[in-house]
């Protein structure tokens, strides 16, 4: 019977406990994962990262927020973060035929590539310079940024007289459009050679011969009178000529015998 007394006992202190227990209603949160990039767990609560282009100077505490800072000069993040410093953009050494292609800023790392004339080899993780294509050939244009050069025959009417790896297959010069005469044709590897001088025009076979079968006959003509009337004077006043020096002659025979027979 005693146990009994006790249960009958303890149960109005059981009621009287739940009926003080139960409008305090005891609830136990959970706090669930930072599941947001932009956000990390700390402390049991979801902090804020650092925006690219700032980095983290002091992460977040019970009863403060993440504190963030600028990038400097020369140094960029390019996602949300929790680093202590920034990273420093690469430097583009022209002494090793680099080029800044995208010079970066505190949000964009700084891109390199090979200057013009060089490509980028995975050999030496350096840069190469491009293969010369010989004489009768060009370089394959547009040239690809860090890739080799592509050589290719010069096809007619184009030529290449140089060894180069930047150079492509130049056109034949047009002699026509300078007014002037091709004298020698091109190569693959030499340009056409065209005269100082404009090109001469064939005359008109029947405007030219004409007037000058004309003239030629009429100079033989004049040539032809000119003799015969030289010819008739020079025998006349040849005539003449003798008959007076063979009277000049015994005039001076004469005068010669006179003397004698004094």
């Amino acid at each position: 019977m005693a146990p009994r007394a006790r249960r009958r006992r303890l149960l109005p202190v059981l009621l009287a406990l739940c009926a003080l227990l139960c409008p305090l209603q005891v609830t136990f949160q959970i706090t669930p994962p930072c599941a947001s990039r932009r956000h990390y767990e700390r402390f049991g609560r979801c902090c804020n990262k650092c925006e690219p282009g700032t980095y983290m100077s002091s992460k977040c505490t019970t009863t403060s927020e993440s504190v963030c800072l600028p990038c400097g000069p020369d140094e960029y993040l390019d996602t949300w973060n929790e680093e202590d410093k920034c990273l420093l953009h690469k430097v583009c050494d022209t002494g090793k035929a680099l080029v800044a292609v995208e010079p970066g800023n505190r949000t964009a790392p700084r891109r390199c590539a090979c200057t013009r004339g060089y490509h980028w080899s995975e050999d030496c993780v350096c840069c190469r310079r491009n293969t010369d294509c010989a004489p009768g050939f060009g370089v394959q244009h547009p040239v690809q940024l860090n890739k080799d050069t592509v050589c290719q025959p010069c096809l007619a009417g184009y030529f290449s007289d140089t060894i180069s790896s930047t150079e492509e297959c130049k056109p034949w010069t047009n002699c026509t459009i300078l007014g002037k005469t091709e004298v020698r044709h091109g190569t693959d590897t030499s340009d056409v050679v065209c005269s100082p001088w404009p090109p001469t025009k064939l005359p008109n076979e029947r405007g030219i011969y004409l007037p000058t079968l004309t003239l030629l006959l009429l100079f033989a003509s004049v040539v032809f009178v000119a003799a015969v009337i030289f010819g008739v004077y020079y025998r006349k006043k040849g005539k003449a000529l003798t008959a007076n020096l063979w009277h000049w002659v015994n005039e001076a025979c004469g005068r010669l015998s006179e003397n004698k027979e004094m």
